[in-house]
């Protein structure tokens, strides 16, 4: 009998095996790894607190025989505490089947969305379509794609010296205008599943204190503009090891050349801090713009992801007093049968 639990102590070793050789996201397996049996307990405390409070990724697992079968891996999506993203979905190849994959996906949804998660999301590889098929069997619909690119040596991109008018450099004070910004480019059919609040551009003083402990790099800019008050852009430079550097770049999509603008920007600056670092920047479908940009400067394109969005219930629209008297399906009185004497 398939049983879905938390992560046991004894199930550590197994789900390590299974992410080290199931998925190239050595991050997170690095992390669990050097967690161990601390892992479990600081779990059970997260799963505690409130949804907004929590503070650990959630990994659930099917169990049979006290064999691992799969292993589904959820955290928050950024700040937003109503809107969640199963990281990894990984099943045992010895033991493949839809219903262990099935019964992972639906467990988490009904418990998270039972504590009050309205969205849930997955990043599939549009060529995966075995994941693709498993979670659309769920009732995942797709809502977008997301095209990760690269450039191993952007020291040989011909690049002109730029000067952006209004430029500055960002601050906790422009995160309600980021948000804005961000949520404005976004479609209306993906504006529900992706939009963010202040709180995801928020980098408060122990996030940036812990950085540096880490020795990690983030810098953001803005360009302002200065006669309506707002942003028209935003350029994020992240690092961890001074060799992969990750771009976010925002533009409006009222502004000429925003996105050729403010990556030439961006290049010029990791080419400041090191000549051969390699440079990582995500852009979604809806982004004409940039994907044209980026295949334009040789940027190499390394995968698509299928994005794919599961809503658990969506708020219903208030009637007023068009509805005179309830609806009862059950009116509360026991069968006549029940109460008869032979």
């Amino acid at each position: 009998m398939i049983k879905i639990r938390a992560l046991r102590p004894s199930e550590l070793k197994q789900v390590l095996t299974l992410l080290s050789r199931y998925t190239e996201r050595e991050s997170e397996y690095s992390v669990l790894q050097k967690m161990q049996q601390l892992y479990i307990p600081l779990h059970r405390l997260s799963q505690l607190l409130p949804l907004n409070l929590q503070f650990m990724p959630a990994i659930f697992v099917a169990a049979a025989h006290n064999k691992v079968l799969g292993l589904i891996w959820l955290s928050r999506d950024g700040r937003h505490s109503r809107r969640w993203k199963i990281d990894h979905l990984i099943l045992d190849p010895e033991s493949f089947s839809y219903d262990v994959g099935t019964q992972l996906v639906n467990y988490v949804i009904n418990r998270y969305g039972g504590e009050g998660v309205q969205t849930f999301l997955a990043y599939v590889d549009q060529y995966y379509n075995t994941g693709l098929g498993l979670l659309k069997s769920c009732g995942f619909r797709r809502c977008g794609r997301l095209h990760s690119f690269s450039h191993p040596n952007p020291g040989q991109l011909k690049l002109e010296p730029i000067a952006l008018e209004g430029l500055r450099e960002g601050s906790n004070a422009d995160c309600s205008r980021l948000a804005a910004l961000y949520n404005d480019a976004l479609p209306p059919e993906a504006r529900v599943c992706l939009e963010k609040s202040w709180k995801d551009f928020h980098r408060p003083v122990t996030q940036r204190s812990g950085e540096k402990l880490k020795g990690l790099f983030f810098k953001r800019w803005v360009v302002q503009d200065m006669a309506r008050d707002c942003l028209i852009a935003s350029i994020d430079v992240s690092t961890a090891d001074y060799q992969d550097f990750y771009l976010t770049l925002m533009s409006n999509s009222g502004w000429e050349n925003a996105y050729q603008d403010i990556l030439t920007y961006a290049i010029q600056q990791v080419l400041l801090i090191t000549g051969n670092g390699k440079i990582h920047i995500d852009c979604y479908e809806f982004n004409k713009q940039g994907i044209e940009v980026l295949e334009k400067l040789g940027f190499y394109r390394n995968s698509i992801a299928e994005v794919l969005v599961k809503d658990y219930w969506i708020p219903i629209e208030d009637k007023g007093t068009r509805l005179q008297s309830p609806i009862l399906l059950f009116s509360g009185k026991t069968s006549p049968a029940v109460n008869c004497r032979p």
